[in-house]
């Protein structure tokens, strides 16, 4: 069954239901359960086992556990944040700065951008700041994910970040295998980033429908909604984090926006702080160096921990809580991440199924080596948004294309340059596809927690807007391809053509829906 065409079913079987039950929990349960019967030859007992070997090795691996921690005191952190009025105050003082739905809108959108040191943080931070702002201008928790989701990994591939060394590595891996030895892997990264068409697409084109509101399928029908019948939610949604519900009211004695600031504070300064000393720690003479021997889930850890401490500090500093309350709101916070906590200890374990299905092997196989160059690009970007998305996992996906997509490309062209870096970015953002829109992906299940989303209803109205990017991507890979134009024109073309299809799509979607 390994290395087969049946590797594929574990993941189908799994996304498929997801969109067909909306039960994430039994959806991701029953494909790991396929891929139980595959390797066990159908036999439902071993295949029971086997799942829930699965299921615990998720969670007693180090890195995993300690992003488990870290959602519960990021849930801790928030519940403080809402019970001592942090965010009745951030609510109270956009009423004041953030006046139209517009400007929350590009605000969560900058910010974001700027945020781009860790694709886990960045939905943590964004979402805790912007989410009450959202709420107070009625924007739907679909297109609140959507930004977040939309921002976080596609940011961090860039930008000088935990992602970068990683890269490196892969990048140095696929010119080893190559044989390429006068590229250095930094500069080849940084040549990369023009071909990395997805994620800049992705990007900009969150600032696109931010600026012009031009909202199209199911996402315009979410904000419609939300405009209309001042539902942030639809009826009979499942939000990853409700806070109002689990947490009931805040606090009216001293509603301050230092309750917010300070928890959020915490978390950015010590995060980075833990990011710098773990890497440092390890040995590194430049920053890149160090950030690439980061402990990057010890770093998170260590920040989650601190906002949730400060929150205690400030409950106990100005009696606003006594001790017994401050118990039970870090019980309540840790209670508002457990459904969160079971999906990503699922989306981990069919990630390892599809691991041991050999699902990537079968997929790089199945295109086979034998294709025009002019081909190659638009080729590979296709075959790592499959595995990304069947698998979830941009790293992994990262792991298995870029060793053979730069050899691929050395050994029709025999131009180093050319080979590494195009093939890079191409990679790279085929990888970001799944990461970002994979309903099994742990990036897609934060956007949706910090969001306060129903997580598939987060996917259903993010995909459209991710297919539409990725489609530009595909034109641009092949002009590319076939016609070698720059990528520097290339961009602003596909940029145009994003606008086009926003505004044409949105016109359409207002005839059918408004």
């Amino acid at each position: 069954m390994e290395g087969t065409i049946w590797s594929v079913l574990p993941p189908l079987v799994a996304i498929v239901l997801c969109f067909v039950t909306k039960n994430v929990l039994l959806s991701l349960f029953l494909g790991i359960f396929t891929g139980g019967l595959l390797l066990n030859s159908f036999n439902p007992i071993a295949g029971v086992g086997y799942s829930l070997e699965k299921i615990i090795g998720s969670m007693a691996d180090e890195w995993d556990a300690k992003l488990l921690l870290f959602n519960l005191f990021m849930g801790a952190g928030i519940a403080f944040i809402w019970r001592l009025g942090g965010s009745k105050a951030l609510a109270d003082w956009a009423r004041t700065k953030i006046k139209t739905k517009r400007s929350a809108s590009v605000w969560a959108w900058l910010l974001g951008v700027i945020v781009f040191f860790n694709d886990y943080i960045n939905a943590a931070i964004v979402g805790n700041v912007t989410r009450d702002i959202f709420e107070q201008h009625k924007i739907s928790k679909e297109k609140l994910s959507y930004i977040l989701d939309s921002t976080s990994a596609p940011v961090a591939t860039f930008f000088i970040s935990d992602w970068i060394a990683y890269q490196l590595a892969m990048i140095q891996n696929g010119m080893d295998n190559a044989g390429i030895t006068n590229v250095s892997p930094l500069s080849a990264f940084l040549g990369s980033i023009p071909f990395n068409f997805y994620c800049i697409f992705t990007v900009l084109f969150v600032g696109i429908i931010a600026i012009t509101n031009w909202d199209y399928g199911s996402m315009l029908r979410a904000e419609i909604r939300a405009q209309r019948e001042g539902k942030t939610s639809r009826d009979g949604a499942s939000p990853m984090l409700n806070v109002d519900f689990e947490l009931g009211k805040p606090i009216e004695k001293r509603p301050m926006i230092l309750t917010f600031v300070l928890p959020i504070l915490a978390l950015i300064v010590v995060s980075i702080g833990g990011f710098y000393y773990t890497g440092a720690k390890v040995g590194g003479e430049t920053l890149i160096e160090k950030l690439g021997n980061a402990d990057a889930a010890t770093a998170l850890l260590w920040g989650a921990f601190a906002m949730t401490l400060t929150g205690i500090v400030i409950a106990l500093g100005f009696r606003l809580m006594t001790v017994a309350e401050t118990m039970r709101t870090i019980l309540e916070g840790f209670k508002l991440m457990l459904l969160a906590c079971a999906i990503l200890v699922l989306a981990w374990s069919i990630g390892t199924v599809t691991k041991d299905m050999n699902l990537a092997g079968y997929v790089v196989s199945a295109v086979g080596k034998n294709v025009p160059f002019a081909f190659v690009p638009m080729i590979i970007f296709v075959v790592g948004m499959l595995i990304s998305f069947a698998t979830g996992t941009s790293w992994g996906t990262m792991a298995i294309l870029t060793p053979i997509a730069i050899p691929i490309a050395y050994s029709i062209t025999n131009d180093a340059w050319l080979s590494v870096t195009v093939m890079a970015g191409t990679v790279f953002a085929g990888a970001i596809f799944g990461d970002h829109c994979s309903p099994i992906s742990d990036t897609t299940v934060l956007a949706s927690i910090f969001s306060g989303s129903d997580h598939i209803d987060h996917v259903n109205t993010q995909l459209p807007y991710a297919m539409t990017c990725a489609f530009v991507s595909l034109i641009m890979y092949l002009l590319y391809g076939g016609l070698k134009i720059s990528p520097f024109i290339l961009i602003p073309i596909g940029i145009a053509l994003l606008i086009f299809i926003a505004g044409f799509l949105n016109r359409v979607s207002m005839r059918k829906y408004a």
